[in-house]
């Protein structure tokens, strides 16, 4: 007997004995039955896990991935719509993105054999620009791209998807535009705190079901950033204003170049409560293109920032073959055959 015919019911006691997400994902990746089985139980609620796409050789079949909550490197292989990508990028929906070239791109699901393959072309939907220009989220039924640092004028810093609607963020503003794609008009547009004063030099939204977090950087900090501000998601429409904060709670906020993610912290997650968590490189010596990655963590109590001790800083990177950034996605339990 093959590992694929054990019977359902003894699938579905194991199912219900798994403890860890990463267990979770890895069991129903098994084959067919496993994963009706996984679905077939009532699993707890687990926390969000982050996972680091790393930069690879696009000529490799594989690609590396970091868990954080794990601290551990995997390796996984590419299907073959995505293998020569130059282009590979998360989502907090646990979807990747991956492109060739400027002209199509797929979206795939890198834990489950029965995730759709989505195809579109760059020119079939307006954008002729680089994808890595892109930023992108999805719901569950639409994909949005918006133009990055668009070089004749103020591009898209950020675009996410919340409950039915796109939060985009503009470079540079910071102001907020929320949409549907189903209207051509702004549901709504939310302006720049009033009390920020002084050329920005980045921003980040993160969103939440209930809250919006704008992180923001004037010119001439030395730090990740100098400003947050908070505001009701549900009272914008009130005309109720951002308001400065001193830190996010409870939780912690993954950033990349693309997205800005929120989940909760505590001791459950391995997570620091009020705190950042981005990725910085370093050349391994003068004049080499090899670069070490490192998690850099910032945190809001002390205003203090420390690279953190990790396995991932093993991992070694060439800037002549690796042709794509790093990016955190949140693989989603919830996934399903279509």
């Amino acid at each position: 007997m093959s590992w694929s015919e054990l019977l359902p019911e003894m699938l579905a006691a194991i199912a219900k004995k798994l403890t860890e997400p990463a267990d979770y994902l890895r069991f129903r990746s098994v084959c067919s039955n496993w994963h009706a089985a996984a679905h077939s139980v009532d699993i707890p609620p687990f926390p969000k896990i982050s996972l680091l796409i790393l930069p690879s050789d696009p000529s490799s079949t594989f690609r590396h991935i970091y868990s954080f909550s794990e601290d551990r490197l995997y390796r996984f292989h590419l299907p073959d719509y995505a293998r020569e990508t130059n282009l590979l990028r998360g989502s907090a929906s646990g979807w990747l993105l991956a492109s060739r070239d400027e002209k199509c791109f797929h979206l795939f699901h890198p834990f489950t054999p029965f995730s759709v393959v989505s195809k579109f072309s760059w020119a079939a939907i307006g954008f002729p620009t680089d994808p890595h220009c892109m930023s992108w989220d999805l719901s569950a039924s639409s994909v949005a791209f918006c133009l990055r640092n668009w070089k004749h004028g103020p591009g898209v810093k950020s675009i996410t998807h919340c409950e039915g609607n796109f939060y985009v963020l503009w470079d540079k503003k910071p102001i907020v535009q929320i949409t549907n794609l189903d209207r051509s008009n702004p549901i709504a547009i939310i302006d720049p705190p009033h009390t920020l004063v002084g050329d920005v030099l980045t921003a980040d939204l993160a969103i939440s079901p209930d809250e919006l977090f704008l992180l923001v950087r004037l010119e001439g900090c030395d730090l990740p950033y100098s400003h947050i501000f908070w505001l009701d998601r549900h009272k914008f429409a009130d005309g109720e204003e951002w308001t400065e904060v001193k830190g996010i709670g409870n939780r912690a906020i993954f950033v990349d170049s693309l997205h800005c993610f929120l989940v909760e912290a505590g001791e459950s997650t391995g997570l620091m409560k009020n705190c950042i968590y981005s990725v910085v490189s370093k050349t391994l010596n003068h004049n080499s293109t090899l670069q070490n990655v490192y998690i850099q963590q910032f945190n809001f109590d002390d205003m203090s920032s420390q690279i953190l001790e990790r396995k991932l800083s093993q991992y070694v990177i060439n800037g002549w073959t690796c042709t794509f950034e790093t990016s955190w996605f949140m693989p989603s339990l919830e996934c399903k055959k279509n």
